[in-house]
Formats: C-alpha cells, sequence, structure tokens
C-alpha cells in the first residue's frame, strides 16, 4: 500500500505559518525530533504522518487546539494550483467541483472527494476516509479550512447558504470555528463536508474555457498517474514474485531486471511505501496459497515447493500464521463446504 502524502506546498504553507506565529525551526525540531522538511520524496511530497506530526507539535507550542483550522486559513493558494486553474476554466460550478473531486489527491493523497447531491435545496462536497486510516483533526480542519477559504468567492457569488460539518467532535471550539470559517459549523456529523445550496452547481465559471480546461485535465491525469506510480510498481512486483515462486523465492535483483529498474532504484520505491521487498514475497505466497490448496490433487509437499518454501514444515507454519489453522484442516473444510 503506498504510504499517504500531502503536497510540499501544504508543509510549505504550514511551516511558514509557524514561523509567523514565532515558532522557531529549533523548537518544532525538538518536539519532532526530525526535520519535516528533509522527508520530501523525490516526487515533493510528504508523508500524510509527518505532516500530522507538524500540526500536532504546532498545536502543543503554540496552545492552539484550532491550529489545523488557523494555518488552513492562512494557507495560500498555491497547493491548489493547477486544480484551481481547472476550476476557473470549467464551463460551470458543476464542472469546478468535479474537478475538486477528481484530483484532491494531488493536495492530500488519502480518500476521496464527493459530490452528493441531497435533495433539490442542498449539495455536499465530502471527504470519503478509508474507515481504519482516518486522518487527525487537525488535517481535517486544515484541509477544510484551505478548501474553504480558496472557494470562499465562489461560494459567496453562487451559494445562498452554506455549512461545515465535522465528524469529530467540537472540544469546546464552536465559537471559535465559526468565527474562522465565516459560516455554522457542526460537530459530530456522519462525515466531513461542506453543505452548499444546490444552485451553485449551475453557476457560470469564472473564466470558462474549453481548451484551457482540456490540456489542465490531461496534465491532471498525468500528475495522478505519477502519484499512483508505487500502487502499480507493487503490483508488478508482486506478479513478478508470484511467477517465479516455483523455482524458488526470487531475488530482489532478478525482479529488479525483468521489470528493466536498477535494484537500488526499486528499493528506494519500495522504502516510499508501507511495505517491503519481504513482506511482498509473504503476500505473493498468502495469495497463491489458496488457489494451491483449493486443488484437491496437490500434496503439500508440492504446494510447499510451488511456494518456493525449502520444506514442507516452513509451509505449514506460515500457512497457520496467514490463517490461523493448518493447511490440511484448511483443505478439510474446502471439502467439506
Amino acid at each position: 500500500m503506498r504510504t499517504p502524502t500531502v503536497c510540499k506546498e501544504y508543509l510549505d504553507n504550514l511551516l511558514e505559518y509557524l514561523a509567523g506565529q514565532g515558532v522557531t525551526s529549533r523548537q518544532l525540531q525538538s518536539v519532532l525530533r526530525l526535520n519535516p522538511e528533509a522527508h520530501l520524496s523525490e516526487q515533493g511530497r510528504v508523508p500524510l504522518r509527518l505532516f500530522e506530526m507538524t500540526l500536532d507539535a504546532g498545536s502543543c507550542l503554540l496552545n492552539d487546539p484550532c491550529l489545523g483550522a488557523h494555518a488552513g486559513t492562512h494557507c495560500s493558494r498555491s497547493p491548489w494550483g493547477m486544480v484551481n486553474y481547472l476550476g476557473m476554466s470549467a464551463p460551470d460550478t458543476r464542472g469546478a467541483v468535479d474537478a475538486m473531486q477528481r484530483f484532491s489527491r494531488l493536495l492530500i493523497d488519502h480518500g476521496d472527494m464527493l459530490l452528493s447531491e441531497i435533495n433539490s435545496a442542498t449539495a455536499c462536497l465530502s471527504w470519503q476516509q478509508p474507515p481504519r486510516q482516518q486522518a487527525s483533526r487537525h488535517v481535517v480542519e486544515f484541509f477544510f479550512a484551505n478548501w474553504y477559504r480558496v472557494n470562499k468567492p465562489m461560494l459567496d457569488r453562487g451559494a445562498t447558504r452554506r455549512e461545515v460539518h465535522f465528524a469529530h467532535d467540537a472540544d469546546g471550539r464552536e465559537e471559535q470555528m465559526q468565527a474562522l470559517f465565516e459560516a455554522p459549523v457542526y460537530f459530530d456529523k456522519k462525515a466531513n463536508a461542506v453543505h452548499f445550496g444546490r444552485e451553485l452547481l449551475d453557476q457560470p465559471s469564472r473564466y470558462p474555457h474549453p481548451g484551457i480546461h482540456k490540456s489542465l485535465e490531461q496534465a491532471a491525469l498525468i500528475e495522478l498517474s505519477n502519484l499512483q506510480f508505487e500502487d502499480r510498481l507493487i503490483k508488478e512486483v508482486r506478479d513478478c514474485i508470484v511467477n517465479q515462486l516455483s523455482e524458488g523465492v526470487p531475488r530482489l535483483e532478478d525482479i529488479s531486471a525483468q521489470l528493466g529498474i536498477a535494484p537500488r532504484t526499486l528499493q528506494r520505491r519500495l522504502n516510499n511505501t508501507d511495505t517491503s521487498y519481504k513482506s511482498l514475497v509473504d503476500e505473493a505466497r498468502k495469495e497463491r496459497s489458496l488457489g494451491l490448496i483449493a486443488r484437491s490433487e496437490l500434496g503439500l509437499l508440492d504446494i510447499s515447493a510451488e511456494l518456493g518454501f525449502s520444506d514442507q514444515s516452513a509451509f505449514q507454519k506460515a500457512f497457520k500464521r496467514w490463517y490461523g489453522q493448518a493447511p490440511g484442516r484448511y483443505r478439510m473444510m474446502l471439502q467439506v463446504g
């Protein structure tokens, strides 16, 4: 799985805000025990977890429970870059919101924005995140405060009403948050979302231009594809491992040669993810084992050889770790079922 990341501009803006509030680099690094700027990837991204940690550290140093919203409100428009211009050149506001849905991962590569038309009067743009990987409160408030600031002119121009919903609790910050957003803010809701008048979607955009919009869309698709490169790489590495397991576990050097990537480059790419070559071998064996165990004509010794294990006992031990029971018992359950 790819490590969730945020764009460099978000980190730059956050550090600039903290510096403006009197937080020195030395103070910040003493709390974090690292320099966040030293963890930029080759693609100019920083891990989402590091961004969360920086927000948490800033909140503690400034004793500011609304640090995420404060920093997001003061964040510039620059992180939205291409997405912002896509919205401006779209034929209408619906096209602008669609661009936010499709390309929000260029800002925070975690979850997806979703437009919902609740009824004839109300629409909402929500941030759908993986249930077990929810971003911290500060990250959510930073993202929504920045989105709201960037798009407030559009909302002021075309929406008769708007509300900001957060899934987390208020913790006594209702008045502060409403003052920051200049709109009603509600907590303990089902989703993190901005609700607005549906009529906004039918408003013309500021500078509609089909040609420019199409060119920007193609450029954004390329950026998104580059961002998702690690996902494709992991799949390709896993597929190569599966195809070679019957001949023994392939070395990383063998896989890199097959993919046409230098071993050091492949290792560096894998280091940018939440996985390792060893865990990919384990995942490939686990994935292939179920298909093999379902083939009753194959003995456990044959299966262990197909998976590249040195002996049957090593396979049995691994299978029990994967599925909680011995492969023979698992096969019996399949036959009974």
